[in-house]
């Protein structure tokens, strides 16, 4: 049964909206998609309204992402790796660090490299005010994880779990750089430069309006960078060094970037994208989620879905599949009592489904080896008893068809017998077959029959272009007057196509 989920990514200005449905073990679809302007609209609030005048959103286990600008991160190390413990003792380890009292805070934490811990934390009253909020206007509340970790933690299911990188997630007023190594998150940095700041710095290049700068920013249409967009693109560039270069002092990265990965508005802004391609001598690549999963798009919204807005919403939605990739708020006091995807759940469930798919599987083999071993032993059956009608004076049956071919042909120089037109001999026919068909063309002629002046052909062919092949190839034979495909279908076995050919002779 399809599970349907709603990913939102939460940002300073807009919350972007995904509902995404997934089919059996992998793969999947997304639905429907929006995008509401919270400043537009008067608050979060009025937003989350809108959204839930979408009937597809209505009633729908959500899952949520936090800007990283309402979280905060700290590195802690611990020396054990017991979940258990981690749980127990972190409260102690994060009080001196953080400007909140412990029990007022609710946190999660990834594993990194040499038993550390990026951990996450938030209010418990940030968190209880969201789950209601959103539960109040659209439907359950599933996870609550950090936006751009969501989206990485996706990313790195596929990525080179020996490579290290940067996803840098720009937004409206800042970026978010999420940093990985060895397959795993590091840490979470914002840098102040976003789309804003290069919309101003190319109207100041081109001496026109920000209005004017912002459509010629998502279109590209502009000439080559100014000297504003140089200097902010060199600025971005070194800011991002820096950090490198501090988290590599400090133990936090152990090795120098080996992948630059884009999302969000601001990259599509290409002099950004080739600065940092020339600064880190690295390609900076756009990130497409859905492409990058093989995840297909509703028709009617492919013209209108931007893969770099839309990346964290769906990443959102696909976190719940993910099982424990990236940070989850929803626990503890908060964890979800009637969540609509229990994950261990869904894993069992999936594991009897692939149990079952897999006796099936065996079962059709063992079933399909004995109908065809039996199918065998009759064939061979017959072809003896005819071989005995026919040709019952031979001593032992050797080579059956061969016997019986020179046994005709003596009689046929004998008797005259089979002369004319459509009288034509089954062997001459089988002859006359074999010669035409392409000794590479992996076909087996399963069934054949010879009435009047109509031959039925049977048999398999490795697709359904050898077996149009065979027929074109029959239809240049002498004595054949019309070749005529039936029908075509695939065998048990999945890996031959069964085909029909009618042949009516001259």
């Amino acid at each position: 049964m399809p599970q349907t989920i709603l990913g939102l990514d939460v940002g300073q200005s807009t919350i972007k909206a995904v509902l995404f449905t997934r089919n059996g073990l992998t793969g999947g679809r997304v639905l429907a998609a929006e995008t509401v302007n919270i400043n537009t609209c008067g608050g979060i609030e009025p937003a989350l309204k809108i959204l839930a005048e979408n009937k597809s959103f209505q009633n729908a286990s959500c899952c949520i992402c936090l800007p990283t600008t309402d979280i905060m991160f700290r590195q802690v190390s611990l020396p054990f790796s017991d979940d258990n413990k981690i749980r127990k003792t972190l409260p102690f380890e994060l009080e001196p660090l953080l400007p909140f009292a412990v029990s007022e805070i609710v946190a999660d934490y990834l594993k990194v490299h040499a038993g550390g811990l990026l951990v996450a934390a938030t209010t418990k009253k940030a968190i209880q005010d969201w789950i209601t909020l959103v539960e109040s206007k659209l439907g359950e509340v599933s996870a609550i994880d950090v936006s751009a970790a969501g989206l990485t933690a996706a990313m790195l299911t596929k990525k080179d779990v020996k490579a290290g990188g940067v996803l840098l997630d720009i937004g409206a007023s800042s970026t978010t750089a999420v940093f990985y190594e060895n397959g795993a998150i590091v840490q979470l940095r914002s840098l102040a430069i976003g789309g804003h700041l290069m919309t101003a710095a190319l109207a100041a290049d081109m001496s026109g309006e920000i209005s004017s700068a912002e459509l010629a920013k998502i279109s590209a249409d502009y000439s080559a960078a100014g000297t504003k967009v140089a200097a902010l693109c060199s600025r971005f560039c070194l800011e991002l060094k820096n950090t490198v270069e501090f988290m590599k002092l400090n133990g936090i990265l152990q090795n120098n970037l080996a992948a630059i990965t884009l999302t969000g508005g601001g990259s599509l802004f290409l002099p950004l994208k080739k600065e940092l391609a020339s600064y880190f001598a690295l390609p900076a690549e756009t990130l497409d989620l859905a492409r990058f999963k093989q995840i297909e798009i509703e028709g009617n919204l492919r013209e209108k879905y931007s893969p770099q807005i839309m990346n964290n919403a769906l990443a959102a939605a696909l976190r719940i599949f993910n099982g424990k990739s990236s940070f989850n708020f929803r626990q503890g006091e908060f964890a979800a009592k009637n969540v609509l995807i229990n994950l261990k759940g869904q894993a069992r469930r999936a594991a009897v489904v692939a149990g079952i798919i897999i006796l099936l599987a065996i079962v059709n083999l063992f079933l399909g080896y004995s109908i065809q071993s039996q199918r065998q032993s009759n064939i061979k059956k017959q072809i003896s008893q005819i071989f005995k009608k026919n040709l019952p004076e031979a001593q032992a049956m050797v080579d059956p068809v061969q016997q019986l071919k020179t046994k005709l042909a003596e009689n046929k120089k004998t008797f005259g017998i089979y002369e004319g037109a459509r009288d034509i001999p089954v062997v001459d026919l089988l002859k006359e077959i074999s010669s035409l068909i392409a000794t590479s063309n992996n076909t087996v002629i399963t069934d054949f029959s010879y009435e009047n002046s109509a031959v039925l052909i049977k048999g398999q062919a490795s697709n359904v272009d050898d077996a149009s092949a065979i027929k074109n190839e029959l239809a240049h034979s002498k004595y054949f007057k019309d070749v005529a495909m039936g029908s075509t279908s695939l065998s048990k076995q999945g890996t031959k196509v069964d085909f029909d050919l009618r042949i009516e002779l001259r």
